[in-house]
């Protein structure tokens, strides 16, 4: 989230799939933004290259508790406790993998350095894996 929240309009001018470079890790990552690319346009049509995508009201960009207290609060509208930065994330990866069983790419995806990490990351458990195994069928 400290990656994102520091964003500007110019760093997602440079290619189709911009990359940062992680603070926690120093990692190189690439945005792969695909059918976000338009609701970005959208978004940025009145921004000048060097405004943060998400701006503080007392000048710079949103603090990662600020974004965090925000998900809160929705949460608390929702009637929901169990709402976090990271639910987004983790949800897409879980929804992902059940869409595709693509692990390897969602372990790109997400920067993990294992198949093991991403799936307990995104709650894949041995009696799902052997379900879904057992649901198998070659086709001959």
């Amino acid at each position: 989230m400290s990656d994102i929240v520091q964003l500007k309009k110019q760093d997602l001018l440079t290619a189709k799939n911009p990359r940062i470079v992680e603070q926690k890790t120093g990692k190189t990552r690439i945005l792969y933004l695909g059918s976000l690319q338009d609701l970005i346009q959208d978004y940025t049509k009145d921004l000048d290259p060097a405004d943060y995508l998400f701006p503080s009201s007392k000048g710079g960009h949103l603090e990662v508790n600020t974004v965090y207290q925000m998900f809160q609060k929705v949460a608390k509208l929702l009637g929901r406790d169990d709402i976090g930065t990271h639910t987004l994330r983790k949800t897409f990866g879980y929804h992902y993998y059940k869409k595709t069983k693509d692990i390897a790419t969602l372990m790109e995806i997400f920067g993990h350095s294992s198949e093991k990490i991403t799936k307990r990351y995104i709650g894949i458990n041995e009696d799902e894996i052997s379900e879904t195994l057992l649901n198998f069928k070659l086709g001959f």
